[in-house]
């Protein structure tokens, strides 16, 4: 019985996830139109659906508190919708907060069933709202209009709502006829519609007892847009569809159209109706009702890592096979060169087993983007500050446990844009910038890693003010020469700005050691590039997955070791002539290029019974975004297939390595975490860190 509840439990937090998901979504492009006091009327009730589902299913499951909170945020879109209360700021604040709050019981209830907060403040603002509506006009809102009464009778309030609000912006009215055999009504409805809504709002879709078709079926639209009666019938040409004009107001009404009397209640059931009546398939239509429309499956992440796992094992099974199938070619057995060939064609299907797992995988970053909107949202309300937050890039795609990994960093340098680097309003109309900020959240694939810019038009970082901190902690002295990157760098060093809060850069600084730990340990690296004044931009750039990857294996003295082939750039043989050394470190020229150095060997203190080759050594060239870098290994051993494991809490203090791997003769080597190598070396500070 506990499994079932622990995998029923699973079950809700899959749907409520997606449920806020869409609502985070929607809530964050209704705000948009606040100030206009003019909402989406198709988005506000996907909002209310989303808040309709939540209830139900919480309700289903026994979560009182979250029932209670949706049920409530429900009733307040409902008499939005129908104009009962107005569309402005607070509504939209308190819309906000009573989200927020059930993302806290919904993600609570995860970690502890019996996990809850106080909602009766939210409940009793949503309620207060609610009860602030306005009283309700008992003349008729369409006397003095010439609009068919057969029409009128049939409206739900919600539809009389949007008729009247279609009235109120000048739009015409019309109605539109058209039939449709049984067998293609769903799509070819779809089809009027969609071309309907380009220019205007659909009122109200019902079925019709006049078809000008045999056995088939007919619908009357009823449609409000700015068109001209002429246009909407060119529109709408070759659909078997008639169009007739409603509701021209007679003199008495040209200027003025009176709000709503509340017509009749809508019930949560006939809500549920509404779809059948705007002719979406019924069960009995086509004998389809019981097929799903949609063809996504849900899968816990949990089950898609087993998965991988498997795959992991069979891509090393693969590896001993190809070792053995080589042994027996040299030995001049027969049966080598045919297993060689039946090796060759289990590594293709593996490779797209290992291929379409992958993609699975996969999700689109605006996942984590969406999140993030609204933290700018929240962050630049108490701040009082005036933010345009762009997205671009927000298809592109990453891992999702890199993604999970990826939203707590995230959303801390968000947060210190909005707090440390975006100006209020008055300083920056005092330093001749427009009063609103900038915020550009970007991401695009390069190769085979994901690039993510945070950019914003802020105040910048002064690096001369960081270099004082550096003096101040003895981080450095008066005669070290740091280039603009390396100061930056120095903000990830932990706690650097905690002595002095004060100072405009100490909140810059505070948690980017965690940030960067949280990146590295993902494999990526974080770079800062500002300019006083203008903004301040970190790049993140990631792999796009962790798994099973190819690696280059290295050899050093004794020691072999594997690197991600995604980060290899090209493998040269070294002269030792050919390096050179500059302030200590050894270079060497690469196409007109000085390309920095770095000698595993001496990275980790190896000592060996095997003497390397002074005058036969490999340079592996590393790279990520712009940066190089040359790893100094003895031998390469070749490529091969491999699957990384992490090291564990134990050895989470080792700095270098991005993980184990296993081999296919099952020996265990250590993956190089090239990020952290690059970004530590490039500081020139990387032995002390490994």
């Amino acid at each position: 019985m506990a499994d079932k509840s622990s995998q029923a439990i699973k079950e809700f937090l899959g749907e409520a996830e997606e449920i806020l998901e869409n609502l985070n979504a929607d809530l964050m492009e209704l705000s948009q139109s606040a100030d206009s006091g003019d909402a989406n009327p198709d988005l506000l009730n996907s909002i209310f659906r989303g808040a309709h589902s939540l209830k139900g299913l919480s309700g289903m499951f026994g979560f009182s508190d979250i029932a209670e909170l949706s049920h409530q945020m429900e009733n307040a879109l409902d008499h939005l919708r129908l104009g009962k209360i107005p569309f402005d700021e607070l509504l939209i604040e308190t819309l906000f907060d009573a989200f927020e709050t059930l993302g806290k019981l919904v993600y609570g209830k995860g970690e502890d069933e019996q996990f809850t907060l106080d909602v009766s403040g939210l409940v009793n603002r949503l309620d207060a709202l609610v009860k602030g509506e306005g009283g309700a006009s008992e003349k008729d809102p369409f006397a003095g209009l010439e609009i068919d009464r057969s029409i009128l009778d049939v409206l739900t309030e919600y539809e009389e709502h949007r008729l009247l609000e279609n009235i109120k912006k000048g739009r015409n009215l019309f109605r539109v006829h058209a039939s449709f055999a049984l067998t293609s009504f769903d799509t070819d409805l779809a089809a009027i519609t969609d071309a309907l809504k380009e220019d205007g709002e659909i009122v109200s879709t019902l079925p019709s007892p006049d078809c000008e078709i045999e056995d088939g079926i007919a619908f009357q639209i009823l449609v409000g847009t700015p068109l001209a009666e002429k246009d909407v019938k060119t529109l709408l040409d070759g659909k078997n569809a008639a169009v007739e004009a409603v509701g021209r107001k007679s003199s008495a009404t040209q200027d003025k159209v009176p709000e709503a009397t509340p017509k009749k209640e809508q019930s949560e059931a006939e809500a549920q109706q509404e779809t059948v009546a705007r002719g979406e398939r019924s069960e009995d239509a086509g004998g389809a009702g019981m097929r799903s429309i949609s063809r996504m499956v849900r899968v816990d992440i949990d089950k898609l890592d087993v998965l991988m796992n498997i795959v992991g094992e069979l891509v090393i099974a693969k590896g001993t096979i190809t070792e053995i199938a080589e042994t027996l070619r040299i030995e001049g057995h027969g049966l080598g060169s045919d297993l060689n060939k039946a090796t060759r064609v289990l590594e293709r299907r593996l490779s797209e087993l290992q291929k379409g797992v992958m993609e699975v995988r996969m999700v689109p970053v605006r996942q984590l983007f969406d999140k993030t909107a609204r933290v700018v949202r929240k962050a630049a309300h108490d701040m009082s500050k005036k933010i345009d937050l762009q997205i671009r890039g927000a298809d592109t795609e990453l891992d999702k446990l890199i993604i999970e990994d990826l939203s707590d960093p995230l959303v801390h340098i968000i947060r210190n844009s909005v707090d440390h680097g975006i100006e209020t309003p008055e300083e920056r109309v005092a330093a001749g910038k427009p009063e609103t900020g900038t915020l550009r959240l970007s991401a695009a694939q390069k190769g085979n890693h994901v690039v993510i810019e945070i950019r914003d038009d802020g105040r910048g970082i002064d690096p001369e003010k960081i270099r004082r901190k550096a003096l101040e902690r003895g981080l450095i002295d008066e005669r070290t020469e740091l280039s603009r990157e390396e100061v930056y760098d120095l903000l990830f060093i932990p706690g650097f700005s905690t002595a002095d809060k004060v100072s405009e850069i100490s909140g810059r600084g505070v948690g980017m050691d965690v940030v960067k730990s949280n990146i590295s340990a993902l494999s990526g690296m974080i770079d800062i590039d500002s300019r006083v004044g203008e903004g301040t931009t970190l790049t993140i750039t990631l792999p796009i997955t962790l798994a099973i990857i190819k690696a280059l294996i290295i050899r050093v003295l004794d020691n072999e070791f594997a690197i991600p082939i995604t980060s290899v750039m090209e493998t040269l043989m070294v002269e030792p002539a050919s390096l050179r050394t500059i302030e200590g470190r050894e270079v060497m020229e690469l196409r007109q290029s000085t390309l920095p150095l770095v000698r595993l060997s001496r990275l980790f203190n190896f000592s060996s019974s095997r003497e390397a080759n002074p005058d036969n050594f490999f340079v592996v060239v590393v790279g990520m975004a712009e940066k190089r870098l040359g790893l100094v290994v003895d031998e390469l051993l070749g490529q091969q297939d491999v699957v990384i494991k992490p090291l564990g809490n134990i050895l989470s203090f080792v700095k270098g390595f991005a993980g184990a791997a296993e081999m296919g003769n099952r020996k265990t080597i250590l993956v190089l975490d090239v990020g952290g190598l690059m970004s530590e070396s490039l500081r020139g500070d990387l032995t002390s860190h490994v």
